[in-house]
């Protein structure tokens, strides 16, 4: 009876071992969470630190002129050739 317990044992230990991958695979997928990391990162304005020289178009007056245009809404079509900032200091 012993003898047939333990043949049993092993055989079941054969056939789980049976069950388990023979062949790994390439994952076909990105890891987990890759898409909200790479989000995430393109979502950063300017990721190089910030340096000691003068801002061009960062002043009060730029500011102020943003503000005012905001609160008057969109008028006409911008001209093209223009850049944003031309249009809002209206140069």
């Amino acid at each position: 009876m012993k003898n047939i317990i333990v043949y049993a044992a092993i055989v079941g230990i054969m056939l789980q071992a049976g069950c388990g991958n023979l062949v790994t695979q390439a994952e076909t997928t990105p890891p987990f969470g890759s898409s909200v990391r790479l989000a995430v990162s393109q979502q950063i304005a300017d990721p190089t630190p910030p340096s000691d020289a003068p801002v061009a178009y960062k002043d009060g007056r730029y500011a102020a002129a943003v503000a005012e245009k905001y609160q008057e809404g969109p008028q006409t079509k911008p001209d093209e050739g223009m850049s944003i900032s031309e249009i809002v200091i209206g140069k």
